[in-house]
């Protein structure tokens, strides 16, 4: 899944500062590219402005982060890219209605900034605790003369992670839009499958 994010609505809205220094957006980014590692999903960031006048691009960590540059809006390229990446499979990140809409017509699911935040805090915890408890329960195992098996020591990794995961997933909670899916709208059903990618 790519995760497209309206990146300094983003982070305004999850944070009390209006004005978006480097040092925060440098945080992001190294926040996103442990996320990535994590879980595979692909996230691009999206600014206003940027070091050039035009649209520049770059990549940091597998973080792909693109900059509007000053003859056109992050709202514009953002629009752009969504139109250029129909049928692919996209979380739209962003509170502004306008854009979700907009996104909503090509059939791009969106959720807000606020409750992508919330989502994806209670991923990064139960990632990190999973990766305690992994850590925990992980035991080398030797065979005789004191040579590791490395097969076996590989399948158990394997079915510690599995058995953590496993119990992480049910000691938290589920997102706050979870409803009965037989009541939910179309639009509902199809963010708690991008939810449940996350």
């Amino acid at each position: 899944m790519i995760i497209l994010i309206d990146a300094y609505n983003f982070i305004k809205s999850i944070s009390a500062h209006k004005f978006v220094d480097d040092r925060v957006i440098q945080g992001w980014i190294a926040t996103f590219q442990s996320y990535m590692k994590l879980r595979g999903n692909k996230v691009i960031l999206v600014f206003d402005a940027g070091p050039s006048f035009y649209q520049t691009r770059a990549v940091l960590g597998g973080v792909e982060i693109l900059y509007a540059g000053h003859s056109q809006t992050a709202d514009d390229l953002i629009k752009i890219w969504l139109e250029r990446s129909l049928g692919q499979d996209i979380l739209l990140v962003t509170s502004d209605r306008q854009i979700r809409d907009f996104g909503l017509n090509l059939g791009v699911v969106s959720i807000s900034s606020q409750d992508f935040y919330k989502v994806f805090r209670s991923v990064m915890e139960q990632e990190e605790v999973a990766q305690q408890k992994f850590t925990q329960t992980l035991h080398k195992t030797k065979v005789d003369h004191g040579r590791q098996d490395h097969d076996l020591d590989a399948l158990m990794e394997q079915a510690s992670r599995q058995l953590v995961a496993g119990q992480c997933k049910n000691e938290y909670a589920e997102p706050a839009r979870v409803r009965d899916s037989a009541k939910m709208s179309k639009q509902d059903r199809q963010l708690m499958k991008k939810i449940d990618k996350i």
